[in-house]
């Protein structure tokens, strides 16, 4: 739903967004997970591989990745649709050939991954860390973000005054952490 709040909010302020690979599924191997976020965590590992052999073809831009992620999100969101189903029709929102998807498995797509979140905590500034996480650069520094968690992702302007709050905060070098207990099951629209 964070993802969903950049997009929106890239339609009333000047942000760029870069995806970067983030797997749950790595980070977490070796621990006791729930059982029910195992298959979206085991989905996001798949995907992200498509999304690396994507790279490594060199047909993948942000705008690409970008339609990949939403339409993967809304698939098994929303829809509840499997692995299978999710990866194929994000591979057609990207415009990608369809065969990347056998690269869903391919272990040795997990090293740009791993890289990318070796980079991410490192910005971070620590491995207890998760997602979303989001690096702010256009500040005097990069700042780096675990989260924000938002249940729905807000709408319109509304999305906007957010950001900027958002921004505002994170720009403070005296704010570090802010936490709300959830109330709500997700909501995706």
């Amino acid at each position: 739903m964070t993802s969903r709040w950049l997009v929106e909010v890239q339609q009333y302020r000047d942000l760029d967004i870069a995806w970067k690979p983030f797997s749950l599924e790595i980070k977490n191997a070796g621990f006791d997970v729930p059982a029910q976020y195992r298959p979206g965590m085991r989905l996001g590992l798949r995907a992200l591989r498509v999304i690396e052999a994507a790279k490594a073809e060199k047909i993948a831009d942000i705008d690409s990745v970008g339609r990949f992620y939403t339409v993967l999100g809304q698939q098994f969101h929303n829809q509840g649709l499997g692995a299978k189903s999710s990866i194929a029709e994000a591979l057609s929102a990207a415009k990608w050939p369809a065969e990347l998807h056998y690269n869903e498995n391919n272990e040795e797509l997990d090293l740009p991954i791993r890289e990318s979140m070796r980079e991410a905590m490192a910005l971070y500034g620590t491995e207890d860390t998760g997602v979303p996480l989001l690096v702010l650069e256009e500040l005097p520094h990069p700042v780096t973000i675990s989260g924000p968690i938002l249940n729905p992702a807000p709408r319109g302007e509304d999305a906007a005054l957010l950001w900027d709050a958002f921004v505002t905060v994170a720009k403070s070098p005296n704010f570090y952490e802010l936490k709300k207990h959830r109330d709500a099951a997700p909501m995706f629209d």
